[in-house]
């Protein structure tokens, strides 16, 4: 959990395997060395091939979900249960955090995940959503196909995945979202996500303007159509919640998205009359894609 991120599975591209006997580009994709490695090895620890299938009795000194599963574990079925959980698609670095009661909380979020039962319910759902948003770009890359769409191509889990963690929190009590994000996936986010009419985007493709007091879209703002804006408020899922969605309109600078995102969901706290629990009920989030971290 310390250095499992060191090894998680983060490099769609191989390109450790491919500069390994590169020492300058090792260097520049920050690889870590072989010494740090060396700790994730268990023959480190002066365990060999005949320790995995052993049973051990596991007493951590914090709090760890899976250790907490049951009282003895076998070698193997432990690490394997720890390398799912810290090194998988997603690395995550904590253990230099303070605040105990955030790493714990961190803790149990990555290792509880893998024991998590998703019903057929919820697998079909997500699939339906996927669905939607693959759908959705392959019918605007054949219908609009000269023209720039900052496609999902490769990553159409990010709409399932956004729509998941809004599901959360509205069950959570949350009822307004203010999103800032860049141009890739944005289309397909306003269309699956905000709920920005369909019809809508399209006219924007054909340079159609929208008609007079049509609030969904700013028709005199002459910007390109993935920078647009939106605002939509609906009923939520089976639980019947109002409640209201906000895309930013997104500036050329990308970077200045954050503090717009940030200053309207503060005033959409401040209208609602500024109670803690009230500005609870405001979320922003803001996307980044892989360049914008990596930078």
């Amino acid at each position: 959990m310390t250095h499992g991120h060191l090894v998680a599975n983060i490099d769609p591209l191989n390109l450790k395997e491919h500069y390994k006997d590169s020492p300058s580009l090792s260097k520049k994709f920050r690889f870590p060395d072989e010494d740090l490695l060396s700790l994730l090895d268990p023959s480190h620890y002066g365990f060999s091939e005949a320790d995995m299938d052993r049973e051990f009795s596991v007493n951590m000194p914090y709090n760890s979900t899976i250790a907490q599963r049951k009282q003895k574990w076998k070698l193997r079925d432990l690490l394997d249960a720890y390398k799912e959980a810290y090194c998988g698609k997603i690395g995550v670095q904590f253990m230099h955090i303070q605040d105990r009661e955030v790493c714990n909380w961190i803790r149990e979020k990555f290792e509880s995940i893998q024991f998590r039962d998703v019903s057929e319910k919820e697998r079909v759902h997500m699939y339906t959503r996927l669905n939607w948003a693959h759908q959705w770009g392959a019918f605007m890359a054949g219908k609009f196909n000269t023209m720039k769409r900052f496609g999902l191509e490769g990553c159409e889990s990010f709409v399932p995945g956004l729509k998941f963690c809004i599901d959360s929190a509205v069950e959570e009590g949350a009822r307004t979202f203010v999103i800032g994000m860049a141009h890739r996936g944005r289309l397909n986010t306003l269309a699956n996500v905000v709920r920005k009419p369909m019809e809508v985007i399209m006219a924007e493709f054909q340079g159609i303007q929208p008609k007079a007091g049509d609030e969904t879209v700013n028709a005199s703002s002459g910007d390109v159509k993935y920078h647009l804006g939106t605002t939509f408020r609906r009923r939520y899922g089976d639980s019947g919640h109002e409640i209201k969605i906000t895309m930013m309109a997104n500036p050329s600078h990308l970077e200045a998205v954050n503090p717009c995102v940030q200053g309207r969901a503060r005033a959409e706290q401040h209208f609602l009359g500024g109670k803690h629990e009230d500005r609870q009920t405001v979320v922003p989030i803001v996307v980044h894609g892989d360049a914008a971290v990596a930078g």
